[in-house]
């Protein structure tokens, strides 16, 4: 089973006295006239071009959800039920939902080490300390289990190790919102695992989570009764060709997975149109949950409270889901075809560059690519040179790199203006080598 937070066991309150009273008069036919009733739809004073009753719906409207669970249903050729499926504005908010479902403040999260450092960001503003399980890197990224079991077994139970739970893994925190860590936790500060957080596919590495590791990955949450939480947003962008030199890849596994829906443990997909629409601006997010019966309904009962209070999706905009959802696969056939022009581009430029001393590390899926160039130059150093020449990128070190020499490269670029800028990186990166 797994553990929630003692701050969510009130969110979903069991009906009072005059509920209960209300519920059996209503169930023997009597209509009940409420005098303390505040929904300006049910009196008939909505503005015309409004939905004329509202009724709240912590989960979102329903028809909106049935009508995304078909979508989501016919893309993945098998049944998503609408009842798994909470609607709310982004993707962060519903990692800060989560962190309240299962974290009391001083418990921890687990999360990949490089990535991008949202997940720290938001787990701060929750009151919550993430500690950071590697993705090693040999010839592509992969999670490194034993290393993610270690910190399992380390953080299973109350009163963990005294380090600093927020730094990641052995790397010094170099960016915004990593600064001022405590090195010492006291003892009502440390707390226990709550949730494994997966990036599929991670942003910078492009590396999906693939069959062998999801099955370690669901053996270990199932033995530390923690639950698993999988962010999807970028999984329909797939970079993988011939040319990917990903340990995966090479060795013929499967095609990438994903976890949410898995009913093993208990699961909490995470997706959106944001990144499916490529558009920042359409905030429609989604939580699938899904996992053993017991820790669904218990989850369930507690994410109702929660989603409750904050009633983040409107009417207005679930009215446009049905338009949006059908322009997702135009969209994102778009947005694959730029990514996978640019990427070619990167990969014929960095092969021509003389010097050699560039390489692209192959991503098999999202948006961005990640080049590697000699650690003897300092990534600060190149980009402010850059910035000089009226360009500019995120060096490695913004997600945690496990060692130098790294920078992020957007494959969203328009083609020409991607193959200008990419020309220059490489020539300052062969000045300095």
């Amino acid at each position: 089973m797994v553990n929630f937070s003692e701050r969510s066991s009130g969110a979903a309150a069991t009906p009072n006295t005059v509920a209960l009273a209300e519920q059996r008069a209503r169930s023997g036919g009597v209509e009940l006239l409420n005098l303390s009733d505040s929904n300006p739809t049910r009196l008939g004073l909505a503005p015309a071009v409004l939905p004329q009753v509202y009724r709240a719906d912590p989960r979102g409207p329903l028809s909106a959800r049935e009508m995304l669970a078909h979508y989501i249903s016919t893309e993945r050729r098998h049944a998503v039920p609408a009842a798994q499926l909470y609607l709310l504005s982004s993707t962060s908010q519903a990692y800060a939902w989560l962190m309240q479902l299962l974290c009391d403040p001083g418990d921890i999260v687990l999360a990949p080490a490089p990535g991008y450092p949202l997940v720290e960001q938001i787990a701060r503003l929750s009151g919550v300390q993430v500690r950071y399980y590697r993705l090693g890197l040999h010839e592509g990224w992969a999670i490194d289990t034993a290393h993610l079991e270690q910190l399992l077994a380390e953080h299973a139970s109350d009163g963990g190790s005294s380090e600093a739970v927020c730094q990641r893994g052995d790397v010094a925190p170099k960016i915004a919102g990593t600064q001022g860590v405590p090195a010492v936790l006291t003892a009502h500060q440390r707390g226990r695992v709550r949730a494994v957080v997966v990036i599929n596919p991670g942003n910078p590495t492009g590396t999906y989570t693939h069959h062998f590791e999801r099955e370690r990955l669901v053996e270990l949450c199932a033995r530390y009764g923690v639950a698993l939480i999988s962010d999807e947003v970028f999984f329909n962008y797939p970079l993988m060709s011939a040319r990917s030199t990903a340990p995966s890849a090479a060795a013929g596994a499967a095609s990438p997975v994903r976890l949410s829906g898995d009913a093993r443990v208990l699961t909490f997909g995470l997706d959106g149109l944001s990144k499916n629409l490529a558009a920042p601006g359409a905030k429609v997010a989604w939580i699938q949950v899904s996992g053993p019966l017991p820790d669904v309904c218990e989850a369930q009962m507690r994410l109702d409270g929660i989603a409750d209070t904050f009633l983040p999706m409107s009417d207005i905009i679930c009215a446009q889901l049905p338009q949006l959802l059908n322009e997702i696969p135009a969209q994102q056939e778009v947005v694959r075809c730029r990514c996978l022009t640019n990427l070619a581009a990167l990969r014929e430029l960095v092969s021509r560059e003389p010097s050699g001393v560039a390489s692209v590390l192959e991503p098999e899926g999202g948006w961005s690519a990640l080049l590697r160039f000699p650690a003897t130059i300092a990534e600060d150093e190149l980009i402010t040179a850059l910035i000089q020449r009226g360009i500019t990128a995120q060096p490695g070190y913004f997600f945690d790199m496990p060692i130098p020499g790294f920078v992020s490269i957007s494959l969203l670029l328009e083609p020409d203006r991607f193959r200008m800028g990419v020309e220059l990186l490489l020539a300052e990166i062969a000045r300095r080598a």
